[in-house]
């Protein structure tokens, strides 16, 4: 799996992975994706909330998940039992805006400088929570492949909340 994960962010990285672009209507994509993270929103004690869902995004819809996962995913292991993860989306200035809120940790502004580096878990690799550091730099090259962007805020004690931004 890491192996892959590597190879996919060199792909995007060089642009040798071409997106795949169309009209990905998002409440869809989100209904098909929370079941999937629902069994380690159980484990974790945290709740999967959805928010509205409206717009439709032009995307590569294989890409769009897989980052929507990692996003949903991430919300819930550096969440905290008895938390939240929200997803919604909305049209905003011609754009599709897709959000992945928590109520978890939040981050320091150190660590939300080194975010989107690869294999940097920001010091919670001492923590026992699986993964390896690279999802979230797969999720930022992947979406501005799709002519996207990706943005956060957070703060410490009180969460996270990652954006997306397509056409």
């Amino acid at each position: 799996s890491l192996i892959n994960d590597v190879l996919d962010l060199s792909a995007l990285e060089s642009g040798d992975l071409p997106a795949q672009r169309q009209p990905v209507p998002i409440a869809s994509l989100v209904q098909q994706s929370l079941p999937l993270l629902q069994p380690q929103a159980d484990a974790a004690g945290v709740r999967l909330c959805q928010g509205e869902l409206e717009g439709t995004a032009i995307a590569d819809p294989v890409a769009l998940r897989q980052a929507l996962l990692n996003l949903l995913s991430n919300a819930i292991k550096y969440n905290r039992r008895g938390g939240e993860v929200r997803v919604e989306a909305a049209p905003r200035d011609g754009r599709l805006c897709l959000a992945v809120s928590d109520s978890g940790r939040g981050m320091s502004a150190h660590q939300l400088a080194h975010l989107f580096e690869p294999f940097n878990r920001l010091g919670r690799e001492r923590e026992g929570i699986e993964g390896t550091g690279i999802g979230l730099a797969i999720v930022k090259a992947s979406i501005q492949r799709m002519g996207g962007s990706v943005t956060v805020c957070s703060r410490e004690g009180e969460g996270s909340r990652f954006e997306l931004e397509l056409p």
